[in-house]
């Protein structure tokens, strides 16, 4: 079944919530859980466990290139991710145009920002995230735009796949 499912929202917004409850999980390339497996949580001076962003290029990498043996073998793929910036999709433009893929995102930009920092708050308190980032993401969710050659649908429509 050659189909990329994308989500789009700020954190706290329900994306991988979203996953869970549609049983796509064993589906899903998560950035989220590619951090814990390079880098272990970081104690902070607060007494906070914390996620590392340091280990974002590494993480993108990798996830690219599970994503590329996943559309080589056809395989329905879910990318779990904020996609809050326009610039986010381009890296999908060129293995979806190769493998042939249907490309949908599931698009939760509509959760508002007090709605995500409540959420936030009532997360693992080591996947909470900084007040400012909720902010920036959802800041840019809000500029940005989805390309034309994806399928959009709200996380309250049923997705025919």
């Amino acid at each position: 079944m050659r189909i990329l499912i994308l989500t789009r929202g700020a954190p706290g917004s329900g994306k991988t919530t979203w996953i869970r409850e549609n049983g796509l999980e064993p589906y899903t390339l998560s950035a989220d859980r590619l951090r814990l497996m390079y880098s272990a949580p970081e104690l902070l001076p607060e007494g906070k466990l914390d996620v590392s962003q340091k280990v974002n290029k590494q993480v993108f990498r990798t996830l690219m290139d599970m994503l590329e043996i996943r559309m080589a073998n056809g395989d329905l793929t879910v990318v779990d991710a904020c996609h809050s910036r326009t610039a986010d999709f381009e890296k999908y433009k060129l293995p979806v145009k190769n493998h042939r893929y249907r490309t949908i995102l599931v698009d939760f930009s509509d959760i508002g920002l007090e709605e995500c920092r409540r959420r936030n708050q009532m997360r693992d308190p080591m996947s909470v995230i900084p007040e400012s980032s909720l902010e920036r993401m959802h800041s840019q969710l809000v500029q940005s735009s989805v390309p034309s050659w994806i399928q959009i649908f709200s996380h309250k429509d049923p997705i025919v796949l």
